[in-house]
């Protein structure tokens, strides 16, 4: 049995997902987006070719890497506003095991992310432990946020109106005819 789009349950895993591509949107950010671009300035040696030519084609080629990056990075945001747009329903046609991937991977880099933050805290000989959990329990959840959230929102079917259709506020009180196409017209009786 499908839950209604709304119920208790379904509206509290839909604010989740939805939170959880925020932590998704500032994760990549935070942990993908400085390596990728320390990475690419190191690949490109702008300036370093003799031919103005090969220059401009190098140039245009950074900025296209760059520009790429950046949209290949914000699909979580890109992923939040259609589901801001949407409303409830365009949760409803995701899978629920994507959603249950994406959320688990969220829990998974909070965790790793807590134990970060608080690894001064425990003992000296516990801070060891809690050191080399953290980063794999970040990259973890990151991976599983990420393709979570793609699966989700690549595999997301469309999910009709529930309820009874609604005549429009104008329209006029008795039975409507179908003229057109002669194949669809109203018949009497």
């Amino acid at each position: 049995m499908r839950k209604r789009p709304g119920s208790g349950m379904h509206s509290m895993l839909r604010h989740l997902y939805q939170g959880m591509l925020v932590v998704l949107q500032l994760a990549l950010g935070l942990e993908l987006a400085p390596p990728l671009a320390q990475a690419l300035r190191r690949g490109l040696a702008l300036g370093a070719l003799a031919d103005p030519a090969l220059g401009l084609v190098q140039g245009a080629a950074a900025i296209a890497a760059i520009g790429g990056g950046a949209l290949a990075l914000s699909f979580p945001l890109l992923a939040l506003l259609r589901h801001r747009q949407r409303g409830p329903l365009r949760f409803g046609g995701l899978p629920r095991w994507a959603v249950a991937l994406a959320v688990t991977g969220g829990a998974a880099f909070a965790l790793g992310a807590l134990l970060h933050a608080t690894v001064s805290l425990p003992a000296a000989d516990a801070r060891m432990a809690s050191v080399l959990m953290a980063r794999p329990l970040r990259f973890a959840g990151l991976a599983s946020m990420a393709a979570g959230v793609l699966w989700a929102e690549l595999l997301r079917r469309s999910v009709g109106v529930p309820g009874a259709a609604v005549a429009p506020r104008d329209a006029p009180a008795g039975r409507i005819e179908v003229t057109h196409p002669p194949e669809l017209a109203t018949h009497a009786g």
